[in-house]
């Protein structure tokens, strides 16, 4: 099998399979009990060994080798997951919460890494583009089914994700996969120039992923209480976090035909503040077609930082384990920080609160990337 589709249906399960997961494993823990500061913590705790793995994990795949890196993620995840059948109090959530946070740390650094070799401009920003379509179909897919899944069958979801992950470490294992050819031909002047501006408009994406998902990370941990305690079924919670990555999809798809969002500073600034306005949607609505809405839009955010962050971090003639374990990192530090905290303010201050606070964070990356980038330009 070709490397780039081996790659794009391993994005699709992996990220499909952990969809899944992330709607199931709040619906069990609200099952046994828990509150809005132990969803918040759930995800930071596995948010926390996630960012610390990719970061050094990502260095260390491009010295073992990315196929391994991935037969072992997937490998550890089949235990993890297996336990989730027979948690039956919040505390065992933590610990698995922490496994999984470790298990999938260098899957995602050693796929990207491995995808970009040997591609310059034109052919990364495609394969980002396809990667990110691929893993993003299964954000649609994974919550869309988790709902109605686990409405029917809580415990059958953790069991079939195991042998998922099973499978896909033997596929991992077992395929011959072949590599594709590299791209030839010298630097050109613009090669060269792109190079130099990716290396200054990669602090301002990484700056970007952060807020996005410390927002997104409040969202997917703590938006399922929320809909619950208004009386959302629990299918059509499915389908509204289905939206996110649905959004995603369609981002993903239109900026990866165009070049025309590159080296520039307003589609970040734009996508930043249409979430800044879905989160106000979440703040202060009831409406089911208000939080479609809102959903949509921080799809669209996901999918423009992340892409700016993955391109910026790969284009570079360097190996990119390394970058990608950072830009992995970062979006993992969103991941901690923001359930962390929007679960404590959704305890103590109110349900709504945690969507308000996310939005103040993006403000403030804003203005954050603003000022970094005109002292960029000056120096």
């Amino acid at each position: 099998m070709r490397k780039a589709p081996f790659l794009y249906l391993s994005a699709f399960l992996m990220d499909g399979g952990l969809a899944l997961a992330s709607l199931c494993i709040p619906l069990l823990a609200i099952r046994v009990g828990g509150t809005y500061d132990d969803l918040g913590a759930l995800r930071a705790t596995h948010s926390l060994t996630y960012a610390l793995g990719a970061f050094w994990l990502g260095r260390l795949a491009d010295r073992i080798g990315y196929q391994r890196s991935m037969a072992a993620c997937c490998l550890l995840l089949v235990p993890v997951f297996a336990g989730y059948y027979y948690v039956s109090a919040v505390w065992q959530l933590f610990g698995l919460a922490l496994l999984t946070g470790i298990a999938t740390c260098a899957f995602w650094p050693s796929l990207q890494a491995w995808l970009a070799e040997g591609q310059r401009s034109d052919g990364l920003r495609r394969r980002i583009g396809s990667f990110n379509m691929s893993w993003s179909l299964g954000m649609v897919v994974g919550p869309g089914l988790a709902g109605a899944l686990y409405a029917a069958y809580a415990g059958l979801s953790f069991a079939l994700l195991a042998a998922l992950f099973f499978a896909m470490f033997v596929g991992v294992v077992l395929l011959q996969v072949r590599e594709d050819g590299r791209e030839q031909g010298n630097e050109t002047e613009t090669e060269t120039a792109s190079l130099a501006a990716a290396r200054i408009f990669l602090p301002v994406a990484w700056i970007a992923n952060f807020s996005t998902y410390f927002a997104i990370g409040i969202v997917r941990s703590l938006f399922p209480k929320l809909a619950t305690d208004l009386g959302v079924q629990t299918a059509h919670l499915g389908y509204l976090m289905a939206l996110i990555g649905l959004a995603q999809l369609a981002t993903f798809a239109l900026i990866s035909r165009t070049e025309r969002w590159q080296f520039r500073l307003w589609p970040l600034v734009a996508v930043q503040l249409a979430a800044m306005l879905a989160l106000g949607v979440l703040a202060f609505s009831t409406s089911l077609i208000a939080f479609a809405g809102g959903l949509l839009l921080l799809g669209v955010m996901i999918g423009f930082t992340y892409t700016a962050s993955g391109f910026y971090s790969l284009h570079s003639t360097a190996p990119g384990g390394g970058r990608i374990g950072i830009h992995e990192t970062i979006l993992g530090g969103g991941n901690l920080v923001g359930p962390l905290a929007g679960g404590l303010v959704g305890e103590y201050i109110g349900a709504r609160a945690p969507y308000m606070l996310a939005a103040g964070v993006i403000a403030i990356a804003l203005a954050a990337q603003a000022i970094y980038l005109r002292r960029a330009r000056t120096s």
